[in-house]
């Protein structure tokens, strides 16, 4: 048994960074299983997904760290269908990856204290991406 869901962000231009996890918990919660896994899945190059302490500087340490790993190039844009960005923006995403698996318990998410789902988005262009939550586990006993 399980809950699937799609969900959507608004992402502005250049190195976005969106909580999310408030839709991540209520998928968890409104799956009606006592326990399981909810995996978070962006189907987009140039986006990933981060489990982080809620904190706005770490966030933005991130991006730095993310910057150094694959600077900015002034390549011209590719001629893609998608009109997606260019090709450092696809790397930069594959630092974080495009997916997270999060445990849990009577509807409620296994995190840390302060930890939350983060959504990244690289792209050059504003847009709305979307993403899914997958909800699956058991509805019987611990």
């Amino acid at each position: 048994m399980g809950l699937f869901r799609k969900a959507y962000v608004n992402v502005t231009t250049g190195l976005d960074s969106i909580v999310v996890t408030h839709d991540v918990k209520k998928v968890a919660a409104e799956a009606n299983l006592n326990f399981g896994f909810i995996q978070v899945f962006v189907p987009n190059a140039t986006s990933g997904l981060a489990l982080l302490e809620n904190d706005p500087k770490i966030f933005e340490d991130l991006k730095k760290w993310i910057e150094l790993q694959v600077p900015a190039s002034n390549e011209k844009k590719p001629e893609r269908r998608s009109g997606s960005g260019r090709n450092f923006v696809h790397l930069r995403a594959q630092c974080l990856g495009q997916s997270v698996v999060i445990p849990f318990a009577e509807g409620k998410l296994q995190l840390g204290n302060w930890q939350e789902v983060i959504f990244f988005d690289f792209d050059d262009k504003v847009t709305r991406r979307e993403y899914f939550i997958l909800a699956s586990g058991e509805s019987g006993g611990t």
